[in-house]
């Protein structure tokens, strides 16, 4: 005689319930997505503050050994040999202060930071002068411009050569000006705490206007050997479409304090202090912290 078992049926998820788990899974990952997108950016941001600090760091170096800051830019004068003259910008003078000695014995000061002969030191992709919330593997692109390879590199943290007169009350250059007169600490009047040295013009050399990328390769400047890698303070409007205007931080980078911060931008002071600046700072106040010797009254608004 056949007996037959009886087995308890297996119930597998009915077509509502799956669709409700991938429903709660979506919202878990929705939820989750934006505080690991804030982890990051945090990281960032710390990664570039101490950048910041260590760039200060080494202009600190430099003037112990020299008796001022570095020269914004220097010009040797007519090449002879090429139509450009021949003219270098501040980087690779702190290069022994940043742990690149090797770099420097290499580096040319007979010819231009953009002669062949200082490509390999000038396309050497350096982390320090750069800010990791930047957009990425933007120097992979330059294709004809080679020899500028990492022109927007150094201009991730640019120097603040100072500003539009009519934004200054009296001196308008900041810490970092033209040889053959480089800024001592004696020349910081407004002090040192007071006066910013070095803050960020990053995504270069795509320009960037209010978070949105325009056409690479078009903003002035040059790989972190280059002359122009520069800001005087003019503003811009709120969408960077048009200078000069109230907008200070954040509206356009070119040659202008811009981060992919939210909010603000970070900057060294002379001091060698790192503040995160307000994207909200008003024009005047930003004008009085870039200039060295401006007299300005300033708050703490910033």
């Amino acid at each position: 005689m056949l007996t037959f078992s009886r087995t308890t049926p297996r119930r597998g998820f009915t077509l509502l319930e799956l669709l409700v788990v991938i429903a709660i899974i979506a919202i878990l990952i929705g939820l989750l997505l934006p505080a690991v997108q804030k982890v990051r950016e945090a990281a960032s941001r710390m990664k570039c503050t101490n950048n910041l600090k260590q760039l200060g760091l080494a202009m600190h170096n430099y003037h112990d050994r020299q008796g001022t800051f570095p020269p914004a830019s220097i010009n040797y004068g007519p090449d002879g040999t090429t139509p450009w003259p021949i003219v270098h910008g501040w980087g690779p003078f702190i290069l022994p202060d940043i742990e690149q000695q090797a770099l420097y014995d290499l580096y040319r000061w007979d010819v231009a930071h953009f002669h062949p002969a200082n490509n390999p030191v000038g396309a050497t992709q350096l982390p320090i002068f750069q800010c990791p919330s930047a957009e990425p593997n933007r120097y992979a692109t330059m294709g004809p411009f080679a020899y500028f390879g990492t022109r927007g590199a150094c201009g991730d943290y640019a120097y603040t050569s100072g500003v539009d007169p009519a934004l200054a009350i009296g001196d308008s250059r900041g810490v970092l000006t033209p040889a053959p007169t480089p800024t001592g600490f004696k020349d910081i009047t407004d002090g040192t705490s007071n006066t910013i040295l070095l803050t960020e013009d990053a995504g270069r050399p795509r320009l960037w206007q209010a978070g949105k990328a325009g056409p690479d390769q078009v903003v002035a400047g040059g790989p972190w050997t280059g002359f122009k890698n520069g800001i005087t303070l003019r503003g811009s409007t709120p969408d960077g479409m048009m200078k000069p205007g109230p907008c200070a931080i954040n509206c356009t980078n070119d040659r202008e304090v811009y981060s992919f911060h939210t909010g603000g931008a970070n900057a060294v002071f002379a001091d060698g202090s790192v503040h995160f600046l307000k994207a909200t700072i008003d024009i005047r106040i930003l004008a009085g912290l870039i200039t060295r010797a401006g007299g300005e009254v300033l708050g703490s608004d910033w």
